[in-house]
């Protein structure tokens, strides 16, 4: 008997060459990185929100970010020319890079209003948001609706999602709040579709190249919106300093991130890498609580345990094994 799992599973970033074989400590190494990398976005974005508009913030630092995958990007082109890109192929890079934008802009806005901690919690439902596009949009996922797993992820993330945005006794402030969880929400929605239109369109194109060219097309997007709605001479003004905080962060968040995200899809698989950010949350509610005196209320914490643990269930559920004659 052998076990044929009832599904396609692969990955652009996991296919590898015969001869070549897993390294895993290098691939927990480069997630052990990539968490720590990327749990300091909303860190960043927060503390850049008063010398930058959401506009101008996003296109540096996105700028920056691909600036700083450019000696990647190039050996990736010595190894496929652009002209063995297709025209889908470009056209699904520039597809992802919308819901790229919309994540990117409402994350930035969302920190703002509900401090980082509390948004990287709320963060996480774009797993789940995910999983439901993914059931929507590909028959080879939509076994996952029959997941005894996904289905509690999903309760709990509700649950989690309830017990975050409620606030005892009520008050002024939960106008304040909602208006933050509907950005937190929207910048979730966003990222999940990115995920599925990467997977529908762009896959082809391959990790490394594929992020560069969405990459250069989410900040083709920003330069006009911030030129519409931003500033951007606000990097003239500020000081050095500052502007040291905004290209660096793009460069290691979006750069250095996304690089060593990939070796651990590489040597370790999607789910493991997708599982270890699920941390993520932890290390910016320590940062910020740290550097910015956020305080977290109990119910909060025990809410945020419980979305994560949503998060993490509907993340691992597998497809059913079907059992078929050798």
């Amino acid at each position: 008997m052998r076990a044929v799992q009832d599904g396609r599973h692969g990955y652009p970033g996991n296919v590898r060459r015969l001869n070549s074989q897993p390294q895993p400590w290098r691939g927990r190494f480069a997630l052990a990185a990539t968490v720590i990398i990327w749990s300091s976005p909303p860190i960043f974005q927060y503390w850049l929100a008063r010398p930058f508009d959401p506009w101008a913030q996003n296109f540096y630092r996105y700028a920056a970010g691909v600036l700083t995958m450019a000696p990647f990007l190039l050996g990736a082109v010595r190894r496929r020319p652009l002209r063995d890109i297709s025209a889908r192929d470009w056209f699904g890079c520039l597809a992802a890079s919308v819901p790229n934008v919309m994540h990117q802009v409402a994350q930035t806005m969302a920190v703002v209003v509900l401090l980082p901690g509390i948004y990287s919690l709320l963060g996480r439902l774009s797993v789940i948001m995910t999983a439901v596009l993914a059931f929507v949009l590909f028959a080879d996922e939509r076994w996952i609706a029959r997941s005894l797993k996904f289905q509690l992820g999903i309760l709990l993330g509700l649950a989690g999602l309830a017990g975050l945005v409620w606030t005892p006794g009520g008050g002024p402030a939960v106008s304040m709040t909602m208006h933050g969880v509907w950005l937190a929400l929207a910048a979730a929605a966003g990222w999940a579709f990115y995920g599925v239109c990467v997977k529908m369109f762009a896959r082809h194109a391959g990790p490394t190249l594929g992020f560069g060219i969405i990459g250069f097309f989410t900040s083709v997007l920003l330069l006009p919106l911030m030129l519409l709605f931003g500033d951007a001479s606000s990097v003239l003004r500020a000081d050095a300093w500052t502007n040291i905080v905004l290209f660096g962060s793009g460069a290691i968040s979006i750069g250095l991130g996304h690089w060593l995200y990939y070796i651990g899809i590489r040597e370790l698989g999607a789910a493991p890498a997708q599982s270890a950010l699920l941390l993520c949350p932890v290390g910016t509610m320590l940062l910020s609580a740290g550097l910015f005196g956020e305080r977290f209320r109990g119910e909060q914490l025990v809410a945020g345990a419980v979305l994560l643990l949503g998060a993490f269930l509907a993340l691992s559920a597998r497809p059913p094994v079907i059992e078929e004659p050798a």
